[in-house]
């Protein structure tokens, strides 16, 4: 019992502990910072075992001839029905703690005994008493946790997550099993959920995304991935016999939903940028135009968070003749349909236009400390999987059974807090601090990119994979990326960057993995002028 009181007594002394740390940003702050017209996008994961060693290439000095890429040779479109290899990339599932996010840098390493806490023979949970007494106490490896979790979220650059949210008014709702099973409109016998915060997060989303009022039909997901399971299964159910066209860059989720629906998909080539091949779209679409066509829009691709030119692809189906009652577009903006409305002059991404469906994650622009999202639909395409459950006493509409109420929650304390306008702030930010490291990196005489309406700034994979983990850098084959999130600052960007060049000098730079390797891809025209190893030249122009 002695053991007992005082586990719990440490326990609650770190809940106070954190309740009294003070985010470095307040929400909603309101800063004197000018309008500007970056744009942005995103969404973004992992590095897996397979991809980091077929990358670990030998160390060479790259330069802009060795890394060029012929632009203007067609792509083969994969039929991803037959081809079950790996379509998309990676993505981490790691949500790391937000306390320390902000501008200070955690260093300190864990000590060996600090360490030892956290290995499989300590944190296993033990069968008998004598197991017990051989383990470290849960308190004292709660301790070593948060401070690994705290040194982790300070040096997190390769994901798109926003680390830097305060929600600590919210604690005392973690007692509660907050359950919003069954439909979010549509209560059941179950008293104890969130459907009033849920439902008010899906109203602010059907107004920035611009839906008629008693058009629309939404909930808080998952996760982004959920998002797009819902989504392509709305599309499937509407177009049974249609066929999914998505770019060869599109998150893996979206392949996932076509092999779960057993549906046709075409895996369209991208532009070097990242961005859909539009032309290859046509010509596949124009191939099959018998059957039905459900096309993803990616509002912010995984690796280069690169837009599809929505507008550009309803031209498309116009031009091939595809009536309206006879495509279905889902857009998947995980990361960037949150950041776009604030962005000034981006193009519209909005239910204003012939589109269906929307999936965005909310543990990333808004931040949150457990991974979720919010899918939005068109009411009509949900009466296709409605059903009624009588033990509910509500119907089934939704991915999940039993969905977690606390995420509702804390988007909404999260939206409020924050306002149109403290979001964005936010998102100036990111757009702002993104072209400070593409600069910063290309000063260095290195090749980074960064799309037109993103965050991500993509750059040659460093040769030291210490390195790669210490900044948690998403990488595939020969080229990683940064995204610049909130809790990114110029601070820690000029450490980045001190630290790459070191790696550089030390280890030298990498070379092409293969002739069209990402990293070749870099140089693709489509990308435009800057961020190149060397800027192209502008001449100037002068009347005879």
């Amino acid at each position: 019992m002695m053991k007992i009181a005082a586990s719990t007594t440490l326990r609650y002394s770190r809940q106070l502990r954190n309740a009294c740390f003070t985010s470095s940003r307040t929400f909603g702050s309101s800063k004197n910072t000018a309008k500007s017209p970056f744009s942005t996008a995103l969404k973004v994961e992992d590095i897996d075992e397979s991809t980091a060693t077929a990358a670990s290439s030998t160390s060479t000095n790259t330069t802009p001839e060795n890394i060029a890429v012929q632009s203007n040779i067609a792509e083969a479109v994969q039929d991803f029905t037959s081809d079950k290899s790996k379509s998309g990339t990676p993505s981490p599932w790691a949500v790391f703690d937000a306390w320390g996010a902000g501008s200070n840098l955690y260093d300190d390493a864990l000590t060996d005994v600090e360490m030892s806490k956290l290995e499989k023979e300590a944190v296993m949970i033990p069968m008998n008493e004598e197991e017990r007494a051989q383990m470290p106490d849960e308190t004292d490896i709660l301790d070593s946790y948060d401070k690994l979790l705290k040194r982790k979220s300070s040096v997190h650059f390769g994901y798109p997550y926003n680390l830097m949210y305060n929600h600590q008014e919210l604690y005392e709702f973690m007692k509660y099993s907050i359950n919003n099973l069954g439909d979010p409109f549509v209560t059941s016998n179950y008293g104890v959920h969130s459907r009033q915060f849920e439902c008010s997060v899906v109203d602010f989303f059907a107004k920035l995304w611009k839906m008629k009022d008693d058009d629309y039909w939404g909930y808080v997901t998952t996760c982004g991935t959920e998002g797009n399971l819902h989504g392509i299964l709305l599309a499937r159910e509407c177009h049974p016999d249609g066929i999914l066209y998505s770019s060869k860059e599109t998150h893996y989720s979206i392949f996932k939903a076509a092999r779960y629906y057993r549906m046709d998909a075409k895996s369209i080539p991208t532009l070097g940028s990242g961005e859909i091949d539009y032309d290859a779209l046509s010509a596949e679409i124009a191939k099959n135009k018998d059957r039905p066509v459900i096309i993803n829009v990616n509002i912010g691709t995984t690796v280069k968070g690169a837009v599809d030119n929505l507008d550009r692809i309803l031209r498309i189906l116009k031009a091939l003749g595809i009536p309206r009652e006879r495509y279905h577009i889902h857009c998947d903006g995980a990361l960037f349909a949150m950041m776009m409305p604030f962005v000034d002059f981006a193009p519209a991404i909005s239910f204003e236009k012939p589109i269906d469906s929307i999936a965005v994650s909310g543990h990333k622009m808004l931040g949150c400390p457990m991974p979720c999202g919010i899918a939005l639909t068109r009411k009509e395409h949900v009466k296709k999987v409605e059903q009624r459950i009588d033990y509910l006493n509500s119907v089934d509409t939704t991915i999940m059974g039993s969905r977690n109420g606390q995420a509702a929650l804390y988007l909404w304390y999260s939206l409020r807090k924050k306002g149109m306008e403290g979001i964005k702030q936010d998102v100036l930010h990111c757009m702002e601090t993104a072209m400070y490291l593409r600069d910063k990196i290309t000063e260095a005489g290195m090749t980074c990119r960064l799309n037109d309406l993103s965050s991500t700034v993509v750059l040659e994979r460093p040769l030291d994979d210490a390195l790669i983990k210490r900044w948690q850098l998403a990488c595939e084959e020969d080229i990683a990326h940064v995204v610049v999130m909130p809790n990114v600052t110029r601070e820690k960007i000029d450490l980045f960057v001190k630290e790459l060049i070191e790696c550089t000098e030390k280890h030298g730079r990498r070379q092409l993995a293969r002739p069209d390797s990402p990293l070749a891809r870099l140089t693709c025209d489509s990308w435009g002028g800057a961020g190149k190893a060397v800027a192209p030249t502008v001449g100037d122009f002068k009347s005879a």
